[in-house]
């Protein structure tokens, strides 16, 4: 059956860090946005239950589906669409392994990496694509080590990419450069123990990279490098609870750091670090009031200065949002009305709407809001100057999450300068004439927005000067008069 199936699926991939708790009802809330489901059931097949990864690669919204084919699966599968709605698989099923039953996938160097998880009936691959369609595996099976079974985290850092392996024997940590070589950057388990034996999450954050780590009973872990190669604790058991398993996210808001924690005791929990990464405090309730939310998801959406938050519970997933880290509201009904819906996994903005997948006993489900204001530059037009004068102009700007950052494609007007944290443009104007070039506005969501507009500064030269007239002046202009 597959309500056994998924409860196998999610309970043996924590089978050596948590256990799991009884489920309680949960009060539901009417929906603040509109929201639709934009994919059938499992994507037309009831057997693909988890709705493991959203991410935006060449202009297409890209979903990965997690198979759990009863007696057998047949392997996870990735599917494409350019509008959200209409779906299009893009991979061989497992790409050709059906031990492959899960994938999560990134964006690194123009090309889309998808990692594999097998929850361990055999090793995990890494597979690139640069067109969306045609595949091609990178590395061996497992990075030559059957042991590596799971690959869930990935992040970008220093130009290269980042991945986390899962290892009884103790988690890897392994780097892809633009070469395309790869090499091991962490002893197993960070300290070369077996004690972490799960990598989550990759997060890089203020010129460094975080690990978000599972443990088998020690607590939950976070690591960090400066350099990719040499890793220190910044966190160890589970702030202070070992029931804290699993950092299952990190990410990164209004300049400080964010770790969500699986606990299948109390309750997900978040915690953030602002001055330093050493010093954590919790920002939520345990399992935001409910004991039964004990997973958060493995990615926020954040657009719109708004956190958007998915989580696991047995009687139906919640989403939550925020707009400060600290403050947490349900956005939308339990399990987007279906209890079966238990795990809001990822979430993604694309084409200006948040897109949320769902893992359902009864199929992965995708749902998305409706349209949504997205980073806009206001300013119409830019005054006239003149030469010699102080120019002084800064533009307006809408939704977006701060902080923004622009820049300049082409020139300025001679004496004039952009800053890229405020928009302004000042300076005094040396030349005179008509100058046109292109402003982009950068924003910190996750993914990033960013609009560009083009303008025109024309710069008017210094008015001719009107001498007055000298008393010799004065005298011929009287004495003509006379004549």
């Amino acid at each position: 059956m597959k309500v056994l199936r998924l409860c196998f699926v999610w309970v043996s991939a924590i089978v050596l860090v948590l256990a799991t708790g009884l489920l309680l009802s949960s009060p539901q809330k009417s929906f603040a946005l509109s929201w639709t489901q934009v994919a059938t059931n499992g994507l037309g097949d009831a057997d693909n239950i988890t709705s493991l990864n959203l991410i935006s690669f060449n202009d297409k919204l890209f979903a990965s589906i997690g198979n759990y084919d009863a007696p057998q699966p047949t392997g996870v599968r990735i599917f494409s669409s350019s509008d959200g709605a209409t779906w299009t698989q893009a991979n061989t099923n497992g790409f050709g392994t059906a031990t492959n039953i899960e994938a999560v996938m990134t964006e690194y160097n123009s090309a889309l990496y998808a990692g594999t998880d097998t929850l361990g009936s055999g090793p995990a691959e890494l597979w690139k694509t640069t067109n969306g369609t045609d595949w091609t595996q990178v590395g061996q099976n497992g990075f030559g080590d059957a042991g590596n079974v799971r690959i869930i985290g990935m992040g970008e850092f220093n130009d290269s990419l980042y991945i986390g392996v899962s290892n009884a024997a103790g988690a890897e940590v392994w780097r892809l450069d633009s070469a395309g070589a790869l090499t091991k950057v962490s002893l197993n388990g960070f300290d070369g123990t077996a004690t972490v034996n799960m990598i989550f999450s990759l997060q890089e954050h203020n010129g460094a990279l975080y690990a978000g780590t599972g443990t088998s009973a020690a607590g939950a872990q976070v690591w960090k490098t400066t350099n990719g190669t040499s890793w220190t604790a910044v966190m160890q058991g589970g702030f202070s609870d070992t029931n804290n398993g699993v950092v299952s996210t990190l990410f990164g808001f209004n300049g400080d750091l964010y770790a969500g924690t699986v606990n299948t005791v109390t309750g997900a929990e978040i915690w953030r670090t602002t001055t330093s990464d050493t010093v954590w405090e919790q920002t939520n309730t345990n399992g935001f009031g409910d004991a039964q939310t004990t997973w958060p998801g493995l990615q926020t959406a954040i657009i719109n200065d708004t956190i958007y938050l998915g989580t696991r519970n047995g009687n139906g997933a919640k989403l939550y949002t925020s707009t400060n880290g600290s403050t947490w509201t349900q956005e939308g009904t339990t399990g987007f009305g279906d209890p079966t819906n238990n795990y809001a996994i990822y979430a993604i903005t694309f084409n200006g709407r948040v897109y949320i997948g769902i893992s359902s006993q009864i199929g992965a489900e995708i749902w998305r809001t409706s349209a949504m204001e997205t980073l806009s530059i206001t300013t119409d037009s830019l005054p006239s100057g003149t030469v010699n004068s102080e120019y002084s102009q800064t533009l307006a700007t809408d939704s977006g999450t701060q902080p923004l950052i622009f820049s300049l494609t082409g020139s300025l007007p001679d004496g004039l300068s952009l800053d890229d944290s405020t928009g302004k443009i000042s300076g005094t104007p040396t030349d005179s004439g008509t100058t046109t070039f292109t402003i982009s506005a950068l924003d910190s969501g996750d993914p990033q927005q960013m609009t560009s507009k083009t303008f025109s500064i024309t710069i008017d030269g210094v008015a001719a000067a009107t001498l007055p007239e000298t008393g010799q002046d004065r005298y011929l202009g009287w004495a003509n008069h006379l004549i």
